[in-house]
């Protein structure tokens, strides 16, 4: 029978977390991977418990904690796990793992969504394994392959022309349609993620130099300064003006309107726009505009991404710029709109 151990008796203690080393389970007694036995060590559930706690807080981004507790709490239920009972996790298979991946595609989940999902899970199992955790990952790629996600991405882009007519869809008759103006071209010459543009204060709008910059908080806690283009720093000074928040440093950048049909002539609250909130606000403009009606708030990060290249902008300086651990996931934001029209299906004749 394959075993795993949580033990104290492990040949490299160098392989175990050193907040943890005293903590381990004094015993050689392996725990029953996968049988049903429920007679287990009775520390076990404890420790995974803080185990998992560890590893959800190990991100500073409340929204990556969110997302991991939920795909946890979805293979769960799956695999009829208790909650709160999480050392049952010692008895997942990897068949188990590839029928979760199959039931997903099967309820019409995306790849790229179910790619996620599992990457959570190997996570996890990763973590464990760190603090402790003698066993193999049932989610590791060499059990269980995780579906294809095609290298342009889905989310649409836009062409030049079409970026333009959106940048100039709010009118400047209105602080809202000030402040929508100064929304769409931070998005569209920052890059930036709709949760990091929702997290913005005024205080991370200031001058560098001889250079006026957005201080962006982005994924896993890590900070990157994105100069701006003149046009975005004329809106965003603007917007500031029409709604004498300048000298709120600590207060939300992109504020919702104190009532909902005074167009911004009645103030604006202090809080922060929701990210629900932007992404509505593009679609409305995209609609107006009558764009693609598949154009997403994301899709000015494709744009700005796809056009930098097209200009010349290096790989590496891009990542940067978006703000991506690694430059193959900056390649899938990269569209290339030249594609059908170089396609050999042009050429042939009959």
């Amino acid at each position: 029978m394959l075993q795993i151990k949580w033990v104290i008796g492990i040949e490299n203690m160098n392989d175990v977390h050193p907040s943890v080393k005293s903590e381990l389970v004094s015993t050689n007694e392996p725990v029953p991977a996968f049988d049903r036995n429920p007679d287990m060590n009775p520390r076990l559930r404890e420790m995974m418990k803080e185990a998992i706690d560890g590893w959800l807080q190990k991100t500073p981004s409340i929204h990556t904690r969110t997302s991991y507790r939920s795909d946890l709490e979805q293979f769960y239920c799956f695999a009829q796990i208790d909650i709160e009972a999480p050392e049952q996790l010692v008895r997942v298979r990897p068949n188990r793992v590839a029928a979760w991946r199959d039931a997903l595609q099967d309820r019409g989940r995306s790849n790229a969504t179910i790619r996620r999902k599992m990457t959570t899970l190997r996570a996890l199992f990763s973590y464990l394994q760190i603090y402790g955790y003698v066993g193999a990952n049932p989610a590791h790629g060499k059990f269980v392959k995780a579906p294809p996600v095609s290298r342009d991405g889905k989310t649409v882009g836009l062409s030049e022309a079409a970026c333009r007519i959106l940048l100039d869809a709010p009118t400047e008759d209105t602080p809202v349609g000030i402040r929508d103006r100064a929304i769409l071209a931070a998005l569209a010459y920052s890059a930036c993620r709709v949760g990091e543009l929702t997290t913005l204060k005024v205080g991370d709008y200031r001058t560098n130099g001889e250079h006026r910059v957005l201080q962006i908080y982005g994924k896993g806690g890590k900070e990157r300064l994105v100069p701006l283009h003149l046009e975005a720093v004329e809106r965003i000074n603007a917007w500031l003006t029409v709604s004498s928040i300048t000298e709120d440093r600590q207060g939300a950048l992109f504020r919702p309107v104190a009532t909902a049909r005074g167009n911004g002539y009645d103030g604006f609250r202090r809080s922060h726009l929701t990210t629900r909130a932007i992404g509505n606000l593009v679609k409305k403009y995209a609609k107006r505009c009558r764009l693609d009606a598949a154009v997403t708030v994301h899709s000015l990060r494709v744009t700005a991404l796809t056009t930098a290249r097209e200009r010349g902008a290096d790989i590496i300086d891009l990542q940067d710029f978006a703000g991506h651990s690694d430059p193959r996931t900056t390649l899938t934001y990269i569209r290339s709109r030249d594609r059908l029209s170089k396609s050999p299906a042009y050429v042939l004749s009959y």
